[in-house]
């Protein structure tokens, strides 16, 4: 029997809401960042160019950290902010860790923050008296206080347990930066309710982060949802409102200011780039972007848009009030960024998933026990499958047998010799015995706690993530590594007379910034234009939009290719004149 003073479909006891242990939340947090970060080589294109950035501007002048370039070519596409973290790292920590794994060093950063700024977000908004679980008739519902932290655990557990971020968190792209920078201002504004000043300058400076990372359009749409929930709820609307969109722009204004005084003739051709780049990243119809949700969404925010829809219909009475309202507003901006982007994809996106974590993190407190049930159950199924998996296909591709599966898997890293070394290995046999604990418990316990499925999706992501890494990072930095290609090229280069410099030919950003590290190779600057006698090609066999040879008179003297990338040859080219 319960007796309902506010409109609130949560029904939490005490039991329900009791403490997720600290050792184990942060140990899952350890579990989920930490593998995958070293002793890898970059995955992506993103991640590589990334990279580069970072390495151009350890390496190089302040023209780089002004004016973000990838070995000499500038990448109007990118804000410094994120990279100048990076940077710092590599020179400080790059001769202990090396640079690759000193620049990824900066994930674990952001990932620090959006999770700190994510759980004290969902914890303000839960405290709130309209958020507030039914008090029962005679007592036993959760406090306040433990409702809060109930609901935060479970938000920074549904973080890690989405799919489709998993990578991106691992990656030393931009991203990253943008889904903590967006944390932090879904934070701050909650924290406005309650502390109208401070709660608003630090959504304000987070939103001119975000400019100085991603460009305008993420920053232009966050801002809007922020300006029009601060002028609806709260103390001092118009004056909060004014703080964010001032402090939002002064903080942006602190990058162009600094690259036109420093380097002004560069930060004119620079900025006008940068400026073409944001016009262009707006498309003319929102039809691609609702293709890509239509086909993404689903796998992508897993579990989260299951929880949030059952959200938006258990509190559908209070739509209005802050803890609802505030993660709808942010959803939409991120939605309407997607569908106003020239090339969709889940850059935009991410600024959903803060606000979509917080939406799902109340449903979870509002269903019922047997659609619990059913939730821990989808997740046991599907990483105990994902296990068996793995192993299956490590066995065959070890084995050679059945040979369909070996096959298959081989096709990833042509001509990689398949082998089990001892730490790796160990390591997925941990992960796996894990799961099986995990799986151990759930089933003989049926724990009364809120947050038990959330851990259970959390931890299942985390360890299948953990043994696929393990297993398979020899074989992936074979496919994509170019510390081995990048010499050769280098000595032909200097053999053709490339010591000024080398014109890169569909030469991808990612593939230069590497060719750049592992083979000291000089590329053209933009004022090296038409001046360099020796030029270097990049041929995909997979398009033909490549294979012309630079503009001009040139004679190729030197074609390589790797074993485990067959499909891609790389052409030195020598002018005749």
């Amino acid at each position: 029997m319960s007796f309902e003073h506010r409109p609130s479909p949560s029904r939490v006891t005490e039991a329900a809401a009791a403490t997720f242990p600290r050792w184990l939340l942060f140990s899952v947090l350890a579990a989920y960042i930490v593998p995958g970060l070293f002793g890898r080589e970059p995955w992506s294109t993103e991640d590589s160019s990334a990279f580069g950035i970072v390495w151009s501007m350890a390496s190089g002048s302040s023209l780089e950290w002004w004016l973000p370039s990838v070995a000499g070519e500038p990448l109007p596409e990118e804000g410094p902010l994120p990279f100048w973290l990076g940077a710092i790292l590599v020179r400080t920590l790059g001769g202990w860790f090396g640079a690759i794994d000193a620049a990824r060093l900066v994930c674990v950063i952001w990932f620090a923050v959006g999770a700190w700024a994510l759980w004290y977000a969902t914890y303000r908004l839960a405290r709130r008296d309209e958020a507030q679980p039914v008090a029962f008739a005679f007592g036993g519902e959760a406090s306040p206080r433990d409702y809060g932290r109930m609901l935060a655990d479970i938000a920074v557990l549904l973080l890690l347990a989405t799919f489709g971020v998993i990578a991106r968190l691992h990656e030393t792209s931009a991203e990253s930066a943008l889904l903590a920078l967006t944390s932090v201002v879904l934070f701050g504004i909650a924290y406005s309710l309650d502390n109208p000043w401070t709660g608003s300058a630090v959504a304000g400076v987070a939103l001119g982060a975000i400019a100085m990372t991603r460009g305008l359009l993420p920053a232009a749409m966050l801002l809007a949802a922020a300006l029009s929930f601060t002028l609806l709820h709260g103390q001092h609307r118009p004056a909060r409102a004014a703080l964010v969109a001032t402090l939002a722009v002064a903080v942006f204004a602190i990058w162009p200011l600094g690259a036109w005084t420093t380097h002004p003739e560069d930060a004119a051709s620079y900025f006008a780039q940068w400026w073409q780049w944001n016009r262009n990243s707006i498309g003319p119809s929102p039809g691609a972007g609702l293709m890509w949700m239509l086909r993404n969404v689903g796998w992508y925010a897993w579990p989260l848009w299951p929880f949030a829809l059952w959200t938006l219909y258990a509190w559908r009475h209070v739509l209005s009030r802050p803890h609802i309202a505030l993660p709808l507003l942010l959803i939409a901006a991120g939605i309407i960024a997607l569908l106003l982007a020239g090339t969709p994809s889940d850059r935009e996106f991410l600024l959903a998933v803060p606000a979509l974590v917080v939406l799902a993190a109340f449903g979870v407190s509002s269903l019922k026990r047997a659609a619990e049930d059913a939730i821990d159950w989808f997740s046991l199924a599907l990483f105990t499958l994902a296990f068996f998996a793995l192993w299956f296909y490590a066995g065959a591709w070890l084995l050679g047998s059945p040979p369909r599966m070996a096959a298959s898997v081989a096709r990833l890293a042509p001509g990689f010799d398949p082998e089990l070394s001892a730490g790796p290995t160990l390591v997925a046999v941990v992960a796996t015995l894990t799961w099986v604990a995990l799986v151990t418990w759930r089933l003989r316990a049926r724990p009364p706690m809120t947050w038990s499925g959330p851990f259970l999706a959390a931890g299942g992501l985390s360890l299948i993530g953990i043994a696929t890494v393990a297993l398979s990072t020899p074989a992936i930095n074979y496919a994509r590594t170019y510390a081995t290609l990048a010499p050769i090229i280098a000595q032909q280069v200097q053999r053709a007379g490339g010591d000024t410099c080398v014109q890169a030919v569909n030469l991808p950003m990612g593939v230069r910034g590497m060719l750049a590290y592992y083979g000291s190779i000089r590329f053209d600057r933009p004022a090296d234009a038409g001046l360099c006698r020796v030029a270097l090609q990049r041929d995909s066999r997979r398009t033909t939009a490549d294979d012309a040879p630079p503009p001009g008179d040139w004679t190729m003297v030197y074609e390589v290719t790797r074993r485990a990338r067959f499909d891609e040859a790389f052409r030195i080219w020598v002018r005749r004149d």
